[in-house]
């Protein structure tokens, strides 16, 4: 199986000054900064064929920006899609929403993916 390069590759991109490197698989550390980026792998299989092992893996992964400013997430949202649409493919967009922390509002833009690797 192949290893996503969502870090390396937003990190090598205009990506990186909107959210000042804070990219994170899985979870974001405690307490981090906003805005920030959340990403993960949520399933993936080797395509198999009948007379050789996969040359191919597709793996699925979301991509969430969290930010106190729903325009921001949206706008950062777009700015992933911009550099990973041409490497992937967008599936869908997650429905917005909206967590209260404290007394603050944290708003949630992401979408859905998958992508395509040879072996």
């Amino acid at each position: 199986m192949n290893i996503l390069p969502i870090f390396a590759t937003l990190q090598n991109s205009p990506v990186k000054d909107l959210v000042q490197n804070r990219i994170y698989e899985d979870v974001a550390p405690h307490k981090t900064k906003f805005p920030y980026v959340v990403w993960q792998l949520i399933g993936g299989v080797p395509n198999h064929n009948l007379d050789c092992t996969p040359k191919i893996d597709h793996l699925t992964f979301q991509v969430v920006v969290y930010d106190t400013q729903a325009t921001r997430a949206s706008n950062i949202r777009k700015a992933i899609s911009v550099v990973l649409d041409p490497l992937c493919t967008i599936t869908n967009l997650h429905p917005n929403h909206v967590e209260r922390i404290a007394d603050t509002n944290i708003f949630g833009r992401g979408f859905d993916a998958n992508w395509w690797f040879d072996r």
